[in-house]
């Protein structure tokens, strides 16, 4: 009787909806996106683009890596798992959504992965600029009753923090967006940022300037992002004690405290890890399509 290896694919799926998985990969995306530029042209062929996905494919390795180390299984075991699952889907399993293959289906093929990277960078820029636009706002009305105190900064400050914690928590459960088309990519989100830097209406040393608050708000918005990441992550090993994911919950740690260049610079590629993924992108990459 051939064994049942459901349960691996079952572990697995509640592995890629956690927060194990969730806090490094988006973490990773958001701090190394910002040199992804949608007027790239011959974006495959960019050295630094290049430099940038070997590192995510590090990092999506040692994850699953370590995800094998503490289930003892092999890629073979994953293999028939991911066959098994197929054969029973319609059975009330859990369905893959489009943008947990995003992820995975990223780190096997660049041009995705560019996709991914340039529609985060843009998003970024967007939740910058509409923190900017509020704070104009603010400030038009302070001019009316009076200079902004303190206090009133500390409280929008509080007030962006629990907006983007929010927005972390709703990772886990939301279905994240999928890489859309470049063209549509440029003519809907990329727009307002045009119109931001119309270097028609602006001087030099003004866009320039607008270039240097956008960056520093885009950097804020990912450190808050990043902090809220980090409390989830250890509210759910806190409560899980020490007996859940050990090494993938360290490697997680390490990236969020800073050392993700360590850990995707260091890594040595174990082939298993390597074949689990391709396992895995293999198996979404069905799924996805038959979807529709």
């Amino acid at each position: 009787m051939s064994e049942d290896n459901s349960w691996v694919f079952d572990s697995l799926l509640c592995f890629l909806h956690g927060p194990v998985w969730n806090a490094p990969l988006q973490t990773f995306i958001e701090e190394k996106s910002l040199v992804f530029d949608p007027n790239q042209e011959s974006a495959e062929d960019n050295e630094e683009y290049r430099k940038v996905h070997e590192e995510y494919k590090n990092l999506v390795d040692s994850m699953l890596g370590s995800f094998m180390e503490e289930l003892h299984i092999t890629p073979e075991q994953f293999e028939m798992a991911c066959l098994e699952s197929k054969s029973h889907q319609n059975e009330g399993s859990f369905r893959f959504q489009q943008g947990l293959f995003q992820q995975i289906w990223a780190a096997n093929d660049i041009r995705i992965f560019i996709r991914m990277m340039t529609q985060r960078n843009v998003e970024l820029q967007l939740q910058a600029l509409d923190l900017l636009e509020r704070r104009q706002q603010s400030q038009s009305l302070d001019e009316e009753k009076g200079p902004e105190t303190v206090e009133e900064t500390k409280s929008q400050d509080i007030e962006l923090e629990n907006t983007l914690s929010a927005t972390v928590a709703t990772e886990l459960t939301k279905p994240e967006e999928v890489v859309k088309d470049d063209d549509e990519l440029k003519n809907t989100k990329f727009e307002r940022l045009n119109l931001f830097f119309d270097n028609k209406k602006i001087d030099a040393a003004d866009i320039q300037a607008r270039q240097e608050y956008l960056r520093t708000q885009r950097d804020k918005i990912v450190e808050i992002k990043k902090k809220a990441r980090a409390r989830q992550l250890n509210e759910t090993t806190h409560k899980g004690g020490s007996s859940i994911r050990p090494s993938s919950a360290q490697v997680a740690k390490q990236i969020l405290e800073g050392h993700a260049d360590e850990i995707v610079h260091n890594s040595e590629r174990n082939e298993a890890s390597v074949q689990l993924r391709k396992a895995l992108a293999k198996r979404l990459r069905t799924e996805v399509v038959e979807q529709n």
